[in-house]
Order: C-alpha cells, then sequence, then structure tokens
C-alpha cells in the first residue's frame, strides 16, 4: 500500500439566498413606479421640450430623469423600514466590496462574456436587422452619449434594480438558482425591445444576466456585478462611439 496523504475538497455550495427587508409588494409597486415615471418623463420631453423622436442624446435624459424618480422612490420605501438610520440604500441593494474578486478578475469575467456573446450571435444565426437602439444613434451627440451612459451610469443602476432590489426577493422566495434564473430572463425580457424581439438577443442577454447574478450572490456585492456589467458593455460601446456601429454589426 503506497502511502500518500489522501485529500478531500468541500464541493461548491451556494451562499443561503438572502433576507431583504422588502418583499413582492414593493417590487410590484417599484414596477409601476418605473413604468408611470418613464411615461410621465416622455411625455413632457415630448410635449413640452419637443425631444426629437428618435434621439440618443434625449433618450438618455428621460433615462436618467426616470431612475432618478425611481430611486427617490425607493429610498421613501426603504426608511418606511426605519433602517435609514443605521444603513443607507445603497448599502442595503448590496453596495459593498467586491468580496473574494479582484477588480481585475471581474473585469475579466465581464470581457470574456463579451467574447463569447459575441462568438455565440454567430453560431445562432443572429438576424441582421435595424433595430430601435440602432436608430437612436443617428448623430454624433446621441452616440457619444448613449456610449458614455452605457458604460457608466446604465451598469449601475441596472445591478442595483435586478441583481440589488430584485434578485434577493426571488431568491428568498423560490431559491438561490431559481431566483436567479426568473431574475435574468426578466433582464433579457426588458431588453427585448430595444433589440427588434430577436429571440436570439433576448436568450444572450438573460445568459449575461445569469452570470451577473451569480456574480451578484458569490460576492454578496451589486459593485461587483457592476463592474462586470461595465466590462461587458465596455468594447461594444467604444466601437459606437468610435464610428457609430454596434459591435455585432461588425
Amino acid at each position: 500500500m503506497t502511502g500518500h496523504a489522501e485529500t478531500s475538497m468541500a464541493p461548491l455550495i451556494l451562499t443561503e439566498p438572502e433576507r431583504p427587508s422588502w418583499g413582492f409588494a414593493e417590487v410590484f409597486l417599484a414596477a409601476a413606479v418605473f413604468l408611470a415615471a418613464f411615461g410621465i418623463v416622455a411625455w413632457v420631453a415630448n410635449s413640452y421640450l419637443h425631444a426629437p423622436a428618435q434621439s440618443g442624446l434625449w433618450s438618455v435624459l428621460e433615462e436618467a430623469a426616470g431612475y432618478t424618480i425611481l430611486f427617490l422612490v425607493l429610498k421613501l420605501m426603504f426608511v418606511r423600514y426605519g433602517r435609514g438610520k443605521t444603513q443607507g440604500l445603497l448599502e442595503a441593494l448590496g453596495w459593498s466590496k467586491p468580496g473574494p474578486f479582484t477588480p481585475a478578475t471581474l473585469v475579466t469575467i465581464g470581457v470574456v462574456l463579451a467574447v463569447v456573446v459575441a462568438v455565440l450571435e454567430r453560431v445562432l444565426l443572429t438576424p441582421e436587422v435595424d433595430t430601435p437602439f440602432e436608430k437612436l444613434l443617428a448623430d454624433p451627440g446621441s452616440r457619444i452619449a448613449v456610449a458614455l451612459f452605457g458604460i457608466t451610469a446604465a451598469p449601475v443602476v441596472e445591478e442595483l434594480l435586478f441583481r440589488g432590489f430584485l434578485q434577493p426577493v426571488l431568491t428568498s422566495a423560490i431559491g438561490v438558482l431559481p431566483g436567479i434564473l426568473v431574475t435574468s430572463a426578466l433582464f433579457g425580457a426588458l431588453h427585448l425591445t430595444q433589440n427588434a424581439m430577436i429571440w436570439q438577443s433576448g436568450a444572450l442577454i438573460m445568459l449575461v444576466g445569469f452570470v451577473l447574478g451569480m456574480v451578484r450572490h458569490v460576492s454578496g456585492s451589486t459593485r461587483a456585478s457592476s463592474i462586470v456589467h461595465a466590462a461587458y458593455n465596455f468594447l461594444p460601446f467604444v466601437v459606437l462611439l468610435v464610428d457609430g456601429n454596434p459591435l455585432s454589426k461588425k
């Protein structure tokens, strides 16, 4: 019998689901506020400010205004639980240090994810059609605004809402993996309209959402998933900024 030390490796086990102080009632209320805020902002922009119908710059301004209203309401909802004195809204939504991941690792995950998605677009024969998103990019000002927003503010806002606010409620109610999957499906569905309802795009965005959800859950940090999200967005939006064409059209 040869002498050797037996080694054992503990299986990878996902941590327990979070137990947020909010629930489905607050999620549905936030969804209603989301729809109302963006509806009101769009109505004001079109009726009183005469915003062009297809302008990326105006689209970014309207999104920023809508998200500002939504986060103000979330802050009021958060104060309702009496936690405002000890914990801020961002902290409650998981805006903390990235846990076991280094920033370089998170950036690498995002870049690799972008490459994988680009390859899968070809494998799935994603149609190359003009999408509503691309119609917003007619002028240089719109391209600059959309690209900068897509690399900076948009990833943070989406991670706070999807992985910080929604995902903990779902993982607490139905389990970690089902909760992350449902969050990812909703994330993909929300982006379908700007991608001309192309199912391949929806499926790939759902895949991206799943990776972001796993990073968020394992690290416990929406800051971590935001870094991955921003890194994922970086290459296509830089291409957009340079020559006005989305990377998928290359």
